[in-house]
């Protein structure tokens, strides 16, 4: 039983280990990718309607037929899509963002002027009202950062705790997994929501800020579960510390035996 419970350990610790690699290369692509969201936000932000010369950098006018809407109000499912069909740039769905000023009215065959900017259908109009979309790139490179804060996060973890795994089976499968693996699990935890925040401060700072302040925060909570952990002085002190030389003098005894097999 030892023996399986070792290779039981293992096998996750490397399983564990691949996910954090793949994390961790996950979060340095994304983060660089950042440079270029920042290039393509302020490239939107600085287009101006099509004139003569129609380029994809240009707020071009595409003429679409709508094939039908999806309103989902509900506190939990809200959903606003508009579905069109037309000409090659004209994505056959668009998040609307709300049911108002236009959404709620159109109906099926009703045609409408999307106004596309690259891929991005960024406005629908109709009849003089006009409804933008959530299809444009503002605010990506804040979202990029923050979600590549939190796959850091996690794939530090995973790496950390395969490792031990790995590296202390015989150990672990004596004496079961340490305590601290609980607590820098929910550390993990508080660093992924922690990206939440941080990106939305970056409104007003951009990607910069959104690793600041998340840096900041985690370091907040790092201090704080520490301060939580740590152990009373005294009597019970004491006794928790015979416990773990008590514990850690079996596996060290098992170890002997096993090897004098």
């Amino acid at each position: 039983m030892p023996r399986l419970r070792t290779v039981r350990h293992r096998c996750w610790g490397a399983v564990a280990i691949l996910l954090g690699v793949a994390l961790l290369f996950f979060a340095g692509f994304g983060l660089t990718l950042v440079p270029d969201d920042m290039a393509e936000e302020r490239a939107y932000r600085a287009a101006r309607l099509c004139g003569t010369a129609v380029t994809e950098d240009c707020l071009r006018p595409v003429r679409a037929t709508v094939r039908g809407t999806e309103i989902r109000e509900q506190p939990k499912k809200q959903r606003y899509d508009l579905r069109l069909t037309g000409p090659g740039p004209v994505p056959r769905e668009v998040a609307m963002g709300g049911a108002e000023p236009l959404l709620r009215h159109l109906r099926a065959g009703d045609v409408v002027t999307v106004t596309m900017w690259r891929d991005y259908a960024t406005a629908v109009s109709k009849d003089g009202v006009t409804q933008y979309s959530e299809d444009n790139p503002e605010g990506l490179p804040l979202w990029s950062t923050a979600t590549a804060l939190a796959l850091l996060a996690t794939g530090l973890f995973a790496a950390y705790a395969g490792g031990h795994a790995v590296a202390r089976a015989p150990h672990y499968a004596a004496t079961g997994l340490p305590t601290r693996f609980g607590k820098h699990g929910v550390q993990t935890i508080g660093a992924v929501f922690c990206a939440v925040p941080a990106g939305l401060f970056g409104i007003w700072t951009g990607p910069v800020g959104v690793i600041v302040l998340w840096s900041v925060l985690v370091g907040v909570l790092l201090v704080a579960t520490r301060r939580l952990d740590t152990p009373n002085r005294g009597r019970h002190a004491s006794a928790r510390a015979h416990t773990r030389s008590d514990t850690t003098g079996r596996w060290r005894r098992l170890e002997s035996e096993q090897r004098g097999r």
